[in-house]
């Protein structure tokens, strides 16, 4: 009769040359004798139904867990990782973080890097913390402090890096350069990308291709970004498939070559990477390494829309607000402006406020005109920050409030708008919202004449 050890072996075999059905066979044998690594590997092919006579995944689920949490029993590091995922995400038992992290945490004594990951990401996305375990509510606490979460994460990834696992180095750079438990420092981010990447993480390529483009924590060097995107995309990473399109769209580390280009957004595309979709429908309405074609342009758009693109949701709006391939027709350019304002694209909220402000696919509303201005001006976006400081100046779907008008003329101004420079010479001319002040008014007026400014120019020449 084989001893326990070489049934395990001969299992592993099969296993390895794929005669699942023979490998479980034994495996269950093991099993029944009490082998860890028996069980676990029943759990492994349960989970992936392989070589089992079980069709149905909840079933599968609940038998791979059990098998799990049978080795985990025994000790099992791996074992008990896995009965931590199906704590986590609800396999064959009830959904439990508590009991999660309970076997994540045994799994990660014993060095499994994974579970170190695994808790490392629980913190870090605030799924739990340390009150919970305090407590009978297995919810994710909203008192939870996120500053602590933060440094226990960076723990974990710290421990999982040290060990020299890939994923932890890769999460422990990401820490580093957001500053997310610990003080942000880029070099140090660069360090653990490059020991990731040097292990074949695309995501870790991708991560430093940004930074030696960016010149972020390492002196900027586009042809190297150039390489470790092309890397990344070569390992069928969607996104860094994208950017290798967009290096080779815009000349950055490589010779310019759409055909190469459209060549890498298709295939990052195939991959369901959402903005490879937008760029292709930008190449096919500015006609781009393609003959112009906006029902292409158009089916780009929303596939990148399906899959969630912002500033697809932006484009489509410009298609209909401009008529561009199509008839204009403001009610559809509203509803895509709409959809991108709400995810924050600071464009699309300009725009969405000025079909509000002059009535054009929606009913005239002043308040919602307001509304969308202040939100893109918040954003940055000069020209809402132009208009929303005439609406405070005006009284126009706000309540009339010149300090409110001065501060958002000031905002547009020192990014350039000639209109807000006048403006805000005007409010130190006149003392509105502000001291009066004709040494500050000149100045304005000076800037914003500089740029044609013609209301300025004038305003000039009474001061003088």
């Amino acid at each position: 009769m084989e001893n326990l050890k070489e049934i395990c072996e001969k299992a592993s075999q099969l296993y390895a040359n794929k005669n699942y059905a023979e490998a479980v066979s034994l495996w269950k044998n093991a099993a029944e004798q009490g082998s860890s690594d028996a069980l676990y590997m029943l759990g492994i092919c349960y989970n992936y139904k392989l070589g089992v006579n079980e069709d149905d995944s909840e079933k599968c689920g609940e038998i791979a867990s059990d098998y799990f949490i049978k080795a985990a029993n025994l000790g099992h590091a791996d074992a008990q990782c896995f009965a931590g995922l199906c704590y986590l995400h609800g396999i064959g038992v009830e959904k439990d973080t508590k009991q999660a992290v309970k076997w994540f945490e045994k799994s990660a004594e014993q060095n499994c890097t994974q579970a170190m990951n695994n808790l490392g990401l629980l913190y870090k996305q605030g799924k739990y913390c340390n009150k919970q375990s305090e407590g009978t509510d297995d919810n994710e606490d909203d008192d939870c402090d996120s500053i602590d979460n933060y440094k226990l994460s960076f723990e974990w990834f710290k421990k999982s890096a040290d060990l020299n696992d890939a994923t932890g180095q890769l999460y422990l750079g990401l820490a580093y350069y957001d500053g997310l438990g610990v003080e942000p420092d880029q070099k140090i981010a660069v360090k653990y990308y490059s020991m990731a990447a040097d292990q074949g993480s695309a995501e870790a390529m991708l991560q430093l291709g940004e930074c030696y483009e960016d010149g972020c924590g390492i002196e900027s060097n586009k042809i190297e970004a150039f390489k470790l995107y092309k890397a990344a995309a070569k390992k069928n990473h969607s996104k860094a498939q994208c950017y290798v399109g967009y290096c080779y769209e815009n000349g950055i580390g490589v010779p310019m070559d759409m055909q190469e280009a459209l060549k890498w957004y298709q295939i990052s595309a195939q991959n369901n990477y959402f903005q490879a979709y937008c760029n292709l429908g930008c190449c096919f309405e500015e006609g781009r390494g393609v003959k112009r074609n906006m029902q292409n342009a158009i089916s780009m758009y929303e596939k990148a829309i399906e899959l969630g693109s912002v500033f697809a949701m932006y484009n489509m709006g410009n298609v209909y607000a401009f008529g561009r391939g199509v008839k204009v027709n403001n009610t559809l350019a509203v509803k895509y402006y709409k959809m991108a304002a709400e995810q924050g694209n600071p464009e699309a909220q300009f725009n969405l406020g000025q079909h509000f402000y002059q009535g054009k696919g929606v009913e005239k509303d002043d308040k919602a005109a307001a509304y969308w201005f202040y939100q893109a001006a918040n954003s940055g976006d000069a020209d809402a920050q132009y208009k929303i400081a005439v609406f405070f100046m005006d009284g126009v779907g706000v309540e009339e409030d010149l300090e409110a008008a001065h501060y958002w003329f000031m905002q547009a101004a020192l990014q350039g708008d000639a209109d807000a420079q006048y403006s805000l010479g005007i409010c130190y001319e006149e003392g509105l919202g502000v001291e009066k002040d004709l040494d500050e008014a000149f100045d304005w007026y000076t800037r914003s004449a500089a740029q044609g400014n013609k209301n300025a120019k004038r305003a000039l020449k009474k001061l003088k």
